[in-house]
């Protein structure tokens, strides 16, 4: 594989030049693009740069703007619809011939978004995506019931400590990603991301895919959502919770591997 870089990438979104924190590695026409959650950051993705099988792609992640390194900006690009949009933005620089979006959490929601209007989008996996009202757990309802000015003030730092004080790794990696958030776009984009997924358009987007996968870990319960899930491939990850790629890194990328390179094996076999 050739080696990963970082670079940074201004894009023109509304009239506002906005840096993107992106890091890349490959060189193929097939994209393979990672959406980190709420309050993450595109380290979240970290080790798919290490898997072999997924060589034939070229990887792509990057932060939201207001996480991560990414650049801060107004709160109306803190939206979905606005990262969707800067989402796709970011595809039309990189220029593939297909794209394959792997979103987990909120970035789930946000891929669902910017394929919409897209021809190019291949495959979309969702990682315990964002798809119906029952997804926005504590965390994202909690962030968008309080005012901004209360959540900027105390509600960020209270739930950045309890993130710190867990026992779980993946809480504690959590932790360490949310710390690099902008508290303004973290409860812009938790009132955004309760409104989408109570709209019922984000299960609407999904099945309507043509090929699909959604990927959860056995410790969550999934009982209200599969029954929704339409000729979507439904793949289980064993000892894992919301965070699989942490809490099981091998049986994740493993299913993710053989859903991408079984989407490009019949992407490729229908354009002949």
């Amino acid at each position: 594989m050739a080696a990963r870089h970082t670079q940074f990438l201004t894009v023109d979104y509304q009239g506002a030049a906005i840096e993107l924190a992106v890091t890349r590695q490959g060189a193929s026409d097939d994209l393979l693009l990672f959406l980190h959650g709420f309050g993450c950051t595109k380290e979240s993705f970290d080790q798919a740069f290490d898997i072999a099988e997924l060589g034939p792609f070229s990887l792509c992640s990057f932060d939201f703007p207001g996480h991560g390194q990414s650049g801060r900006t107004q709160s109306s690009a803190y939206s979905l619809q606005s990262y969707a949009e800067i989402t796709n933005l970011l595809v039309d620089h990189i220029s593939p011939s297909q794209v394959f979006m792997v979103g987990h959490s909120m970035g789930g929601a946000v891929a669902l978004i910017a394929t919409q209007g897209r021809e190019d989008t291949s495959c979309l996996v969702s990682v315990d995506g964002n798809l119906v009202a029952q997804d926005c757990g504590i965390v994202s309802r909690s962030t968008a019931a309080q005012a901004e000015e209360e959540f900027i003030s105390t509600g960020y730092a209270e739930f950045r400590a309890d993130l710190q004080k867990s026992l779980h790794r993946d809480q504690r990696a959590w932790a360490r990603w949310y710390a690099q958030a902008e508290p303004l776009a973290l409860h812009e984009s938790a009132s955004s991301l309760v409104k989408w997924s109570d709209s019922g358009k984000l299960v609407e987007f999904f099945n309507a895919l043509d090929r699909k996968a959604y990927i959860y870990g056995d410790r969550e319960h999934k009982g209200y959502l599969l029954p929704h899930l339409d000729d979507a491939e439904v793949r289980q990850i064993k000892n894992a919770g919301h965070f699989a790629m942490i809490d099981n890194p091998s049986g994740f990328y493993s299913a993710l591997s053989d859903i991408l390179l079984s989407a490009r094996y019949r992407s490729c076999a229908a354009s002949r």
